[in-house]
């Protein structure tokens, strides 16, 4: 089943090239925050930055800062972490993983809210909140594990997200017990990635277009359960109504933050560090950490996200599995065999 590393590494390579061309590889530099205003920059523009602090109550202020002529604030000597800026119309999180620099954007409204109360935030019991614009989405309760936030605009109900808790079950089975009625299962398209609102935690996709209908549910394992995101939107052939539609919904799911989301299970046994050896005896590694990034270590190291099935980096992707401490990845076409490495 396996093959030797030497004689597959030219394709890694290639791919690993690619990579460290085209991902972000923050850590902190010039133009580390540009603030704009219908894609303009933004001059004098008063902003803070965090360290976010998931496991306490608040998060730690680094320093206030005012943009320059550009609409740029710049910031130096950052540690690897998540970060947020802060203004007063808006916020942006980043995270810091490795070398390269941060070049994040923060869009601010158009115009001020006009009263202050249009700004609405919808407090679960399951330990979520989500930020709303109460002139363009109404929320209500439908039981006390399940919200629906429909869209204001017409056609009068017919675009709407649901948010709901479900207890004692997995992400795959929730998803097919609500695709099941959904029509013929080979339209529905399926994928994963991290999580709304988190950028350690892991989530499904489905999705279905069929005429003018257009229905989406991203699962992820939550403390103990499933929180499951299902998305309707009717298209109307309108292409500014339907954007400002997708726009307002994708708002709304992205707004999303948690008080305590426990670790995932799923695939607690996955993260590690898996050693093989090319004919020279040099150790080739790959990494997967818990937050479900990782590291292809060979001559050029490739960053990659991992998830149920696959390891993917931007424009090339592995097959992988693991069967007890062995982790198999298939590259040009064979399976190369890693050992996971026990602790010292």
């Amino acid at each position: 089943m396996t093959k030797t590393i030497s004689t597959i590494l030219a394709a890694v390579m290639l791919g690993g090239s690619f990579a460290a061309h085209g991902a972000v590889m923050p850590f902190p530099g010039a133009d580390l925050l540009t603030v704009k205003k219908v894609g303009e920059p933004v001059t004098g523009a008063s902003v803070e930055l965090y360290r976010v602090n998931p496991y306490s109550s608040g998060d730690t202020l680094l320093g206030k800062y005012e943009t320059n002529e550009k609409g740029s604030v710049s910031v130096g000597h950052l540690t690897t972490g998540l970060y947020r800026w802060s203004c007063e119309n808006g916020e942006v999180t980043f995270r810091i993983t490795g070398s390269g620099f941060v070049r994040t954007v923060l869009e601010v409204p158009a115009d001020a809210p006009e009263d202050g109360h249009e700004q609405m935030t919808y407090m679960s019991a399951d330990g979520f909140q989500i930020r709303y614009n109460a002139l363009t989405v109404e929320s209500k309760d439908i039981d006390e594990h399940t919200a629906e936030f429909v869209y204001l605009g017409e056609p009068t109900g017919a675009n709407k997200v649901t948010v709901r808790w479900i207890a004692k079950k997995q992400p795959e089975e929730a998803l097919y017990e609500t695709v099941e009625a959904w029509g013929v299962q080979e339209k529905i398209q399926r994928s994963e990635g991290l999580f709304p609102g988190t950028d350690d935690k892991w989530g499904y996709w489905r999705t279905l277009e069929e005429d003018q209908l257009v229905k989406s549910a991203i699962a992820g394992e939550y403390n103990g359960g499933v929180l499951m995101f299902e998305i309707e939107s009717l298209l109307t052939g309108d292409e500014a109504a339907d954007m400002a539609v997708s726009d307002t919904l994708a708002e709304l799911i992205d707004s999303i933050t948690y008080f305590d989301f426990g670790p995932q299970t799923m695939y607690s046994y996955i993260p590690g560090v898996y050693e093989s050896a090319d004919e020279t005896g040099a150790k080739l590694q790959v990494i997967l950490n818990e937050d479900h990034t990782g590291t292809l270590c060979f001559e050029d190291p490739v960053e990659f996200l991992w998830g149920s099935t696959t390891l993917t980096a931007p424009g090339v992707s592995y097959s992988y599995t693991v069967e007890g401490e062995n982790l198999y990845v298939e590259m040009d076409g064979e399976w190369v065999e890693f050992a996971k490495k026990t602790a010292e």
